[in-house]
């Protein structure tokens, strides 16, 4: 059986792309109401041009039952279509060891996610659970994209004598005996991108940022890829998902979102 982390190189090599397309439906600004067909036409739209999707539990938990059902109506459609895409469940969680073990089972067996994000804050013991699900991924939050983040990741340590997200980066690098381990780095720093990649050559990283927080993708591609490995996923939510306002159009204008980042990528990057 192959790792999670072949088959992500694999599956970017497959559709010449590193987009992972965010599905984060906010009431406030989906051009239809129901959670679901939203998702479904951002699918259809997208579906041949992306290596997968990555739904915010936080935007289906906010709705109840409804946005719940949606979120599982959604999963189940992305694995009912003939071409396998990477689902990611962006819900970072983590806890003590029990605990965890509990999220882990309703991520990977509840919700059927290929991958999730988890914050690394309890150690080695609420990151194994999620491990040990050998064939599944998991993105250990390590330099994340928005502004704060540095207030706690960017903490140093005398005494191991590296910032935060750097430890964090090595202990995950030491948990991924099963080729499963990867590590969420936020676009908008492209100097702790391409520090972490010198170090760690092997972890995939999903880099959040491009869009909305003006990430830049030439910079992600020249700093987070070494080896002329493609071991990345960028995503993209909100620059995708609303390019349009208008009921008939949202989705035509998603698909030509994505065809535009592809087209810049493959100018930046022989796959």
């Amino acid at each position: 059986m192959k790792s999670f982390n072949n088959n992500l190189v694999e599956s970017v090599n497959k559709k010449k792309s590193f987009l992972i397309v965010g599905l984060d439906p906010n009431p406030e600004k989906m051009p239809i109401k129901n959670i679901f067909e939203f998702n479904k036409e951002i699918i259809d739209s997208t579906y041949d041009l992306v290596v997968g999707y990555k739904p915010q539990l936080a935007y289906y938990e906010s709705s109840g039952f409804e946005g719940l059902q949606a979120l599982y109506k959604t999963v189940d459609y992305i694995k009912s279509l003939p071409e396998r895409k990477i689902i990611i469940g962006d819900c970072k969680r983590s806890d003590i060891d029990s605990t965890s073990s509990a999220y882990a089972k309703a991520m990977f067996e509840f919700w059927d996610f290929d991958a999730v994000t988890i914050v690394p804050y309890f150690g080695t013991d609420g990151i194994k659970p999620f491990v040990d699900f050998i064939d599944k991924g998991i993105f250990i939050v390590c330099k994340s994209s928005n502004k704060s983040g540095g207030e706690i990741q960017d903490f140093f340590s005398e005494k191991s004598n590296m910032t935060m997200y750097q430890n964090i980066a090595q202990i995950s690098d030491q948990l991924n005996n099963n080729d499963n381990v990867c590590l969420v780095m936020g676009a908008t720093y492209p100097g702790e991108l391409k520090t972490i990649r010198e170090k760690h050559p092997k972890l995939p990283f999903l880099i959040p940022g491009l869009g909305h927080q003006n990430g830049d993708l030439a910079e992600i591609i020249d700093n987070a890829i070494i080896e002329n490995i493609p071991n990345i996923l960028i995503n993209s939510s909100r620059g995708i998902i609303y390019a349009s306002d208008d009921p008939n159009k949202f989705a035509e204008m998603a698909r030509i979102k994505v065809q535009e980042i592809n087209t810049q990528t493959k100018a930046l990057y022989s796959f």
